[in-house]
């Protein structure tokens, strides 16, 4: 009589391999989960990365310590004063007459090291930023000098900047203009899932400093500022800025150090291009364009140009690989925007590394 048991067939054994494979890739996967996962946000100068970066911060730690708002008192008068500088100097290049000559006179002479902001130097600020002079300067910003994108923020809260007991909200840190220089780093969670951000220097001479560093994160954020189509480099003014931005996405999508990284856009200061779109067509850079002063088909076609280069441009050296761009409209100073499309982000990030995991 034959016996009872019959031997495991090949198709047990497939099947039991295949087992242990999912479960090999299983405990690969928590590993990768249980340990950090690393972000690396990029971006060409000035596209509000470092205020994406300090929003992070905020929604982890919920507030600054003393030391940082102290830091942030003087970082916030010293932007106010730097604008309002540029602003006059801006308007004897373009001999724009200041009716308020002598309150000019005063603030070019103030030095943020030396002098003290006094209620007087408030007054004079105020009526500078009334001025119709300055006011005819301040509508030729982007396309004659440069000027921060905070700068009417600061002006419009010159009074309250002023006070000796002035002490920064949120939404002033995140207003504050610093230029990052270096590397700076912050971990947060966001549900269970611990991250950390990495934020490097965005103006040209910064890159060549990191690029190769970072082989090992788990995702790019690249955030590219909408408003920079009609404005140019601080440091080359013959460099249009949109085309910078671009031209570093295209980088860092071909670069072979992050051929296995997810890549995120970020395209910023949505709230900026709204209104800006309405006073300066796409077209002054994009010949192509041709949808007016909407603003879902300005973003759509800025979009596009983006989507085109991920989809047309392979990895340095020859390298195949399959990725997916994930795009976000962000405004960099709205905290609700930001928490919404970082918990998006988050699952991005996750579906990216379930997919790798799993690539049997």
């Amino acid at each position: 009589m034959g016996s009872c048991f019959s031997s495991e067939s090949s198709e047990d054994k497939a099947a039991k391999k295949q087992n242990k494979k999912i479960e090999k890739k299983l405990k690969k996967l928590q590993n990768q989960i249980d340990e950090e996962i690393k972000i690396l946000l990029l971006g060409a100068g000035e596209s509000g990365k470092s205020t994406l970066f300090k929003q992070m911060k905020l929604l982890q730690d919920g507030n600054f310590d003393d030391e940082d708002f102290e830091h942030f008192i003087k970082v916030i008068r010293q932007n106010t004063i730097s604008q309002m500088k540029v602003l006059i100097m801006a308007a004897e290049q373009m001999s724009i007459p200041i009716e308020n000559d002598k309150q000019a006179s005063m603030v070019k002479r103030f030095q943020n090291d030396g002098d003290v902001w006094t209620e007087e130097f408030t007054q004079n600020l105020q009526k500078l930023w009334k001025d119709s002079g300055v006011q005819q300067t301040y509508k030729e910003r982007d396309t004659k000098f440069h000027l921060n994108d905070s700068a009417e923020y600061f002006f419009e809260n010159i009074e309250r900047i002023g006070q000796t007991n002035f002490k920064p909200t949120k939404n002033d840190i995140l207003h504050a203009r610093v230029r990052t220089t270096g590397i700076d780093e912050s971990e947060f969670s966001i549900g269970d899932f611990r991250f950390t951000m990495v934020d490097v220097g965005g103006q040209r001479n910064e890159r060549r400093k990191w690029i190769h560093c970072f082989e090992d994160v788990t995702s790019v954020i690249f955030v590219a500022s909408l408003c920079g189509y009609n404005q140019t480099l601080r440091e080359d003014s013959s460099v249009n800025r949109m085309s910078e931005s671009m031209n570093l996405f295209k980088e860092i999508w071909t670069s072979p150090w992050f051929s296995s990284s997810s890549i995120i856009l970020f395209l910023n200061k949505k709230d900026v291009f709204e209104d800006k779109i309405k006073e300066t067509d796409l077209s002054v850079y994009f010949q192509d364009y041709s949808g007016g002063n909407d603003f879902n088909k300005a973003v759509s076609f800025i979009k596009e140009k983006f989507e085109e280069v991920s989809k047309s441009e392979e990895v340095e050296g020859g390298e195949e690989t399959v990725r997916e761009l994930y795009s976000y409209e962000t405004c960099a100073v709205n905290t609700k925007n930001v928490e919404l499309i970082f918990k998006s982000v988050s699952d991005s990030i996750l579906k990216t590394i379930i997919s790798k995991s799993f690539e049997i």
